[in-house]
C-alpha cells in the first residue's frame, strides 16, 4: 500500500512539471538535507545541495524548456518511509524559440525520507540535451549560456 500511494504521488508531480507548476515539486525537498543532480556539462547539470539553489535551478528549466512534458513509461519503488527509493524512467518533448520538436528519454531516481526528498538524481541523453540548448544559444536565449548552478 506504501509503494502505491508513494507511486501516486509521483504521478501528481510529473503531472505538475508538466503544468509547470514547480513550486509544487520544490515543496516536496527535504529544506536542510537535499541534494539534487543532473548529468551532463550545460546549464542544468551539475550538483545542488542547498534549497536556494534547487528553487533557482527550477527557475532555469523553467525558462530554457517551457513547455517540459513527460510521459512516464514506468515508476518503480522500493524501501520503507525512513529510506525509499523511486526509479522512474520517461521520455520528454519540448520545442526550441523557433518550433523545433526534441525527444529524450532518461530516468529519475529519487530518495525519500519521511516524505521529504532527499536526493534526486537526472539521467538523459546528455548528448541529445546539448544540442537542444546549442540551438537555443543560436536563438539568443541568454540562460542556455550561463555556467550550471551548483552548491
Amino acid at each position: 500500500m506504501y509503494h502505491w500511494m508513494v507511486k501516486k504521488r509521483l504521478e501528481k508531480s510529473f503531472k505538475a512539471l508538466n503544468n509547470g507548476r514547480y513550486d509544487v515539486i520544490t515543496r516536496q525537498f527535504h529544506k536542510t538535507k537535499a541534494t539534487h543532480w543532473f548529468s551532463g556539462n550545460h546549464p542544468l547539470s551539475g550538483l545542488r545541495t542547498k534549497h536556494s539553489d534547487i528553487l533557482l535551478w527550477y527557475k532555469r528549466l523553467s525558462i530554457l524548456m517551457p513547455d517540459l512534458s513527460f510521459n512516464i513509461k514506468k515508476i518503480r519503488v522500493k524501501g520503507l518511509p525512513f529510506k525509499t527509493t523511486a526509479y522512474i524512467h520517461w521520455t520528454d518533448s519540448l520545442t526550441d524559440k523557433e518550433g523545433r520538436r526534441y525527444h529524450n528519454k532518461g530516468m529519475h531516481i529519487i530518495t525519500i525520507k519521511w516524505g521529504k526528498v532527499v536526493g534526486l538524481e537526472v539521467y538523459c541523453d546528455t548528448l541529445y540535451l546539448n544540442n537542444y540548448i546549442e540551438a537555443l544559444v543560436k536563438q539568443g536565449i541568454k540562460e542556455a549560456t550561463l555556467a550550471p548552478i551548483e552548491s
